[in-house]
């Protein structure tokens, strides 16, 4: 090999050398690759917020310790308490009068955030109307009246049954054939009770009599007292009334005489919505679904 073959065989071997070091310097030591990181656990979902309790408001016309009408709605108002707990708040207010009182008193509780409100007599029908109109959310229940409205519905018991039954037992037990009604206002579920009362007693008896005395009150024990006291100075013998005290079988009692007590037993109050009914449960289930 000639001198000159050895030069570029070495010439070459350097360019080599040069080029593989150029590529050497050109690469970067490139990192390892991260390991991803593990997937964070995945947040439980927050439980359902629970729902505020549903308020309910009742109107009461007498004081809850009248033994007759009121006593049995405020009985009522605990049954519900005791039934569904924490699911409801209840309230009320006693003895409003059945004038622009009523309207006051029912506007605020629908301004307290009541969603449900009981007005237990029949002169809160008109009040309550105007109350209802002006608050859509709030549901009204109003007792023995004949109007309603969208968020407005009625309720009532079947009270004629058990004066019809009590005038057929008075029809039979009376000597002087006499009977007496110590009456409260001239509204038509008072009527229809003493018509029921009469018809009652005149199917066992077709010679009675029935006296009647208005009190104009649902609760007023001297006036129901001195009304029950004339009917039987004025010959009546057996007594029955539309009034919420128990002064008329009180003075029953002590004039020797018999009589019939009204609005003594607590009953349930139901939630009723036309066409269909429902129940405070399922107001508060829809509620709560809601």
């Amino acid at each position: 090999m000639t001198d000159h073959h050895k030069r570029s065989l070495l010439k070459l071997a350097a360019l080599a050398a040069a080029a593989s070091a150029l590529v050497a310097c050109g690469k970067k030591d490139e990192p390892a690759p991260t390991p991803a990181p593990a997937p964070a656990p995945a947040a439980e979902a927050p439980a359902p917020a629970k729902a505020d309790p549903l308020k309910i408001a009742f109107a009461y016309v007498g004081p809850v310790g009248d033994g007759g009408w009121t006593f049995a709605h405020d009985n009522a108002r605990k049954a519900l308490e005791k039934e569904f707990g924490d699911r409801i708040v209840t309230s009320y207010v006693e003895s409003v009068p059945e004038s622009a009182d009523a309207e006051r008193v029912i506007r605020d509780m629908a301004g307290q955030g009541n969603k449900l409100i009981f007005g237990t007599t029949f002169g809160y029908m008109e009040p309550m109307l105007k109350v209802a109109a002006d608050h859509p959310d709030v549901k009204f229940e109003h007792a023995t009246g004949y109007k309603t409205a969208e968020n407005m519905r009625t309720y009532d018991s079947r009270t004629y049954e058990g004066a019809y039954m009590a005038g057929v037992i008075a029809g039979k037990m009376t000597q002087s054939n006499t009977l007496g009604v110590v009456a409260s206002i001239p509204i038509p579920e008072v009527v229809r009770n003493i018509n029921s009362f009469t018809l009652g007693a005149q199917s066992t008896n077709p010679k009675i009599t029935t006296k009647v005395v208005w009190v104009n009150e649902w609760f007023n024990p001297p006036k129901e007292t001195e009304a029950a006291t004339a009917l039987i100075n004025g010959g009546a013998d057996i007594l029955f009334q539309n009034t919420d005290s128990s002064a008329v079988l009180q003075t029953a009692e002590k004039m020797g005489k018999r009589g019939f007590g009204w609005d003594v037993n607590p009953w349930v109050v139901a939630v009723t919505f036309e066409p269909h009914q429902m129940n405070v449960d399922d107001f508060l289930k829809s509620r709560e679904a809601a």
